[in-house]
């Protein structure tokens, strides 16, 4: 038999030419894949992070009495109208869905007037106190993870939360450090407690940002929110209005001074303290409700069946930053506080930390001074106000608070986001019902941060400058 070499050398090359453009679409393929992927994960456009048919962006707050019941809410597609949750005692078995009690939940737009998402809601209720209970939630097909939890007691019991003042800025990257910190400190904490400014703007950019930084933790420790006024949105053209999404997002006890302020004006007795969200905001934008906020106010506090009274403002009664004290809005609240014999009063707003109970303001009538908080969790600082009222003060350092209350003891930690401690205290209550406070020896070895943030140096007039050094240095 003979060959036609000519021919057969030609197939060779064509195959070989056909291999080698295969390899070269395939490599360049892979190159088209890989490009795409980068610039998707680079991007933080909506796609990254937009919604599936499965629960994401899961939320537990406390909607009644924190014993008995529990508030969950997430997103999904908006097409899934279908919103529920099952719970169960938890239980070491590995097949948990025969032995849970299906909920039925209610759904509405993630962002009123939108359909790019659906939020959803289901509360459990008639829980059992100091239970430890596993749920999802999800439409029947689609299900979040199983995800576990534990009731509060019904008794005056000890406890402990994380207090966050201010993240609102680079939530995605600086925030995420502070909360993710905290829970690693304190693993067991009953509660996180945020005290408004929570985002920068209350829109779809910043609370997937929030979600992000939070993950799971949120969806198994419940918060305790009030809104900061960056929890508003801004018009030109007409008045502020309230956050589209904190609604969707939160559920508190229904004892609001009227269905406008539910979530923002609200109380939660919570094992021997009475913990009032107070919406600074509110008092200052709808002046007409001011009288009605104030008697609200001034009649939960007196009614307080427990010992202990935790007011959550976000604005500051005192502030500590520079160019940013409210007369108005100190003499507008500060009598209630005094007259009721509040305890602690934590607040955001000023970008700075400052602690103290402020003695020489306090007036004639006042039961019980109260300890004055403000403290900053995120990464954008302001600078101390040259006549500074507190006690112990920080600036541009990200801090969070433990805090436990113990019977006739509450007791207070700050940390920075690097776990060290930056300042103590402790309130023991006495029979009059007066506090004594006690500040460990430990504290004076402890450096206070007080730098003056960039570009705020200039700010300062010549005297105030001098004034603000001194005091840098005397504390």
């Amino acid at each position: 038999m003979k060959f036609n070499m000519d021919k057969f050398h030609l197939a060779g090359k064509n195959e070989l030419k056909k291999k080698t453009k295969m390899r070269y679409l395939a490599i360049s393929v892979l190159f088209t894949i890989s490009y795409i992927v980068t610039v998707a994960q680079e991007s933080n456009d909506s796609t990254n992070f937009a919604p599936t048919d499965y629960p994401d962006r899961i939320m537990m707050t406390i909607p009644g009495n924190p014993a008995t019941s529990r508030a969950i809410s997430w997103r999904t597609v908006y097409g899934n109208s279908i919103s529920i949750g099952e719970i169960a005692p938890t239980d070491p078995d590995s097949k948990l869905e025969g032995k849970a009690k299906k909920t039925e939940g209610t759904f509405a737009p993630w962002e009123e007037g939108s359909t790019l998402a659906m939020g959803h809601k289901v509360v459990f209720e008639n829980l059992q106190p100091e239970t430890k209970y596993v749920y999802r939630v999800g439409d029947g097909e689609h299900w979040s993870e199983w995800i576990q939890f534990e009731t509060s007691s019904n008794k005056a019991e000890k406890f402990s939360f994380l207090y966050f003042g201010d993240i609102q800025n680079d939530v995605k990257s600086y925030g995420s450090r502070v909360l993710r910190q905290a829970y690693s400190d304190f693993p067991k904490t009953d509660f996180l407690l945020f005290v408004g400014d929570i985002v920068s703007k209350s829109n779809e950019s910043y609370w997937r940002e929030f979600f992000y930084a939070g993950g799971w933790m949120l969806s198994m420790v419940p918060s305790i929110a009030t809104p900061g006024n960056h929890e508003y949105d801004s018009h030109s053209d007409r008045p502020r209005t309230f956050s589209k999404h904190w609604n969707q997002i939160y559920t508190m006890p229904d004892n609001s001074p009227s269905k406008e302020y539910n979530n923002r004006f609200y109380y939660v007795d919570y094992q021997g303290v009475r913990i009032v969200s107070v919406d600074g905001s509110a008092l200052q934008t709808n002046v007409n409700d001011t009288s009605m906020l104030l008697n609200w106010l001034d009649k939960t506090l007196q009614e307080n069946p427990s010992r202990w009274s935790i007011v959550i403002t976000h604005i500051p009664m005192y502030s500590c930053s520079y160019g940013r004290k409210d007369q108005k809005y100190q003499e507008m609240l500060r009598p209630v506080i005094e007259k009721n014999g509040v305890d602690l009063v934590l607040q955001g707003h000023d970008h700075a930390y400052c602690r103290g109970q402020n003695l020489a303001a306090t007036g004639n009538g006042c039961k019980n001074p109260p300890m004055y908080v403000v403290s900053m969790a995120g990464p954008k600082m302001y600078a101390l106000d040259p006549n500074l009222w507190s006690d112990r003060a920080a600036t541009r350092t990200q801090l969070y608070q433990n805090i436990t209350v113990s019977n006739d003891t509450l007791n207070y930690e700050s940390y920075t986001v690097a776990g060290e401690l930056y300042d103590k205290f402790m309130l023991v209550k006495r029979e009059n019902g007066k506090n004594r406070l006690i500040e460990p020896e430990e504290l004076s070895a402890i450096p206070l941060r007080m730098e003056i943030p960039n570009g705020y140096e200039k700010r300062y007039t010549e005297a105030e400058l001098e004034k603000y050094k001194e005091k840098m240095n005397s504390k």
